[in-house]
């Protein structure tokens, strides 16, 4: 068996090998898979071969498949940092902390420039998040009357910003 491994080496090797570097692009490489490709050969001696030349080119393409798949396992591109720049932060910018502030204070003012019930009515719904229904339950109105109260603070809020 030695032998006529030796005579099928010296017969393929360089075909096999032009093979694989022709679609590696990397001959250190397609010398390696050419080398494996023999010691497959050599670990299965039982196995019938009918045409050696096709049960070679097998082998060494499923060896390329295998380089490729592991290749691809392993390859981790570089990215700069400033592409990471471009990813959104979890938490705000100093800019918009800052616009939030200004914002909140230009409704904090424009609030208390509602009368009172209504001021109270607004801070029960909006800032505590209560409903319609929970608010006129605990001020003991309607629930009308919930609604017009905060269609006038919306309405009053609205018009001013626009002002602005």
């Amino acid at each position: 068996m030695q032998s006529d491994l030796s005579f099928v080496f010296s017969a393929h090797e360089a075909e096999l090998r032009s093979y694989l570097q022709r679609r590696l692009g990397d001959g250190h490489t397609a010398c390696d898979l050419v080398q494996d490709t023999f010691v497959n050969v050599l670990e299965r001696p039982e196995t019938r071969i009918q045409n050696i030349r096709a049960y070679l080119y097998t082998i060494a393409r499923n060896l390329l498949l295998n380089h490729r798949k592991q290749e691809a396992r392993r390859r981790t591109d570089t990215v700069a940092p400033e592409a990471f720049a471009e990813i959104a932060a979890d938490e705000p910018s100093p800019e918009d902390v800052v616009d939030s502030r200004l914002q909140l204070e230009r409704i904090h003012l424009l609030v208390q420039e509602l009368p009172r019930r209504t001021q109270e009515i607004f801070a029960l719904n909006r800032i505590d998040g209560l409903t319609h229904a929970e608010v006129a339950r605990q001020l003991r109105i309607s629930e009308s009357s919930v609604q017009k109260h905060l269609a006038l603070a919306i309405a009053h809020m609205t018009r001013r910003l626009r002002n602005r």
